[in-house]
């Protein structure tokens, strides 16, 4: 699959037509993804929910100015606009002589559910931008529950009445892989072994879930020589890696190794993973392979507060790096369970 056209951006309108009902795009910064995306729905002409995180934001691309949609449709030769239509939904329309024709819906995740009666029936994409966000950034509490109801939502009951899902494609930059777009998704597993493979396309479906990874892209090649990776050229950070080379931060790869079971006690298992200290060393290991017979932990948020109250050393062996995980996906669901506030 070609991901980029001539001029060397992404191929937003080939990763739209992916078979499945939900399509995550992970790229660099400025490679193409939103305007390239909007551009498709605009010229196929798809009634849209433009969605962001927070109300913050939804409040902010709902003004002309600062609106991607209204921007994309200018360089169109459109003239589009916005309007609100209650605190938490916005959108964007056409005004033609006596009337307006409705291009766009703009939400927020957090808006979504305080609008439970809006009707999106007429909403046949849901566009979600900048899904992953900067580490620095305030995470929605389950935001990643706050996803799935979301599509709940907006897509009610049309399948089964013999309509097709709502198209949701999810685009975002490789700035955190524990980002709860991914565990909603379920896809971090997959990320990493795609990164492991260098694949950049996986289209899975039975799950309906197509991921599309923009490396190599022409576009960060030549951005590469600009002044702001000039300057960064050489600095121990990971901004040069995600913005321009879309790889995720080293931590995410730390302490990642296989070992041999046999040299290890299970001491507990909650979830996917299984926790495990060494034989003969003050050492842990936690991988996604359950044997012997460990204390077992149902993964709900009274026994996940029981897990971390009894394998605290664990937890004290992390820091210490004392600790080594099977892969990446047993690491962050670890991470998730011990660091975990109510």
């Amino acid at each position: 699959m070609e991901l980029y056209n001539d001029d060397g951006y992404a191929r937003m309108d080939a990763i739209t037509d992916l078979p499945t009902p939900f399509v995550l795009c992970v790229g660099g910064r400025g490679v193409g993804k939103t305007y390239g995306e909007l551009q498709v729905m605009l010229q196929r002409g798809y009634t849209f929910l433009y969605l962001r995180r927070t109300t913050d934001e939804m409040k902010l691309v709902s003004k002309p100015e600062f609106c991607p949609i209204v921007q994309v449709a200018r360089d169109m030769g459109r003239a589009l606009t916005c309007d609100s239509l209650s605190t938490y939904v916005s959108g964007v329309v056409e005004a033609h002589e006596d009337e307006q024709t409705r291009i766009a819906f703009i939400m927020s995740l957090t808006g979504v559910a305080h609008a439970r009666s809006f009707d999106g029936s007429s909403i046949t994409h849901i566009v979600y931008d900048e899904a992953c966000p900067e580490e620095h950034l305030k995470q929605i509490r389950k935001e990643d529950l706050c996803f799935l109801n979301m599509y709940e939502s907006i897509d009610r009951n049309r399948q089964l009445q013999g309509k097709a899902p709502v198209k949701c494609i999810v685009l975002a930059n490789a700035n955190n892989l524990e980002a709860p777009i991914f565990k909603a998704l379920n896809c971090i597993k997959t990320l990493d072994d795609m990164r492991k493979k260098s694949q950049s396309v996986r289209v899975d479906e039975k799950r309906g879930l197509s991921i599309v990874l923009l490396n190599d892209s022409p576009i960060s090649t030549i951005k590469s020589g600009t002044a702001l990776y000039k300057l960064s050229r050489g600095v121990d950070n990971d901004f040069a890696s995600m913005a321009l080379d879309n790889q995720f931060g080293k931590d995410n790869y730390t302490d990642i190794a296989q070992k041999p079971l046999a040299e290890y006690i299970p001491i507990a298992c909650i979830g996917s993973i299984c926790l495990y200290r060494h034989k003969s060393a003050y050492v842990y290991y936690v991988c996604e392979h359950i044997s012997g017979k460990p204390k077992r932990y149902e993964n709900t948020i009274i026994d996940r507060v029981r897990f971390r109250k009894d394998n605290f050393a664990a937890w004290e062996a992390y820091f210490a790096k004392r600790l080594v995980f099977e892969n990446v996906n047993a690491k962050l669901f670890f991470r998730a369970v011990m660091n975990e506030t109510l």
